[in-house]
């Protein structure tokens, strides 16, 4: 019986971490979604060929110290540990009343560099300067360091089209 209401507990626990890493939502819809994405991602060599690809069909030069291991790294993160998908969609394409969009060339809260992206996610977005009125806890709420934090920014930056 303990070990039932222990397990019931510590589930509640992992749920509502997610919901309040964006300030809360409909968590439910957004980590289905994003465990489709989260199911189908590579490691290793195939992830770092993926991220090279990517980049090179951007076009983009990588803003000067980030690398494309970043890139892959800030991916993965993305997906997983930093919750970011949960308010900013698994495409990074925002959820309504949640997250803004990072795939557009409109940037709100910075502009658009990666040190400006960074130092959004590092310090997060208050509810009332939040476009959907959904705030961004600093470092999105996950407790990811501050070397996650710029792998992070390193994927978003080169997630806008």
């Amino acid at each position: 019986m303990f070990r039932i209401r222990s397990m019931t507990a510590l589930g509640l626990m992992i749920g509502l971490s997610a919901v309040f890493a964006c300030g809360g939502g409909e968590a439910g819809q957004q980590q289905a979604a994003a465990g489709d994405v989260a199911s189908g991602e590579t490691s290793g060599s195939t992830a770092m060929a993926e991220t090279q690809d990517t980049v090179a069909q951007q076009g983009d030069a990588l803003p000067e110290g980030v690398t494309v291991e970043m890139v892959a790294q800030g991916k993965d993160i993305y997906a997983g540990a930093g919750l970011c998908f949960v308010c900013h969609g698994a495409d990074g394409s925002g959820l309504p009343g949640l997250g803004a969009d990072l795939t557009d060339d409109e940037w709100i809260h910075s502009d658009g560099s990666y040190e400006g992206i960074a130092e959004t996610v590092m310090t997060g977005v208050d509810a009332s300067k939040a476009t959907t009125g959904t705030a961004m806890a600093a470092k999105g709420g996950s407790g990811i360091t501050d070397d996650q934090v710029k792998a992070v920014a390193a994927y978003v930056y080169t997630l806008r089209n």
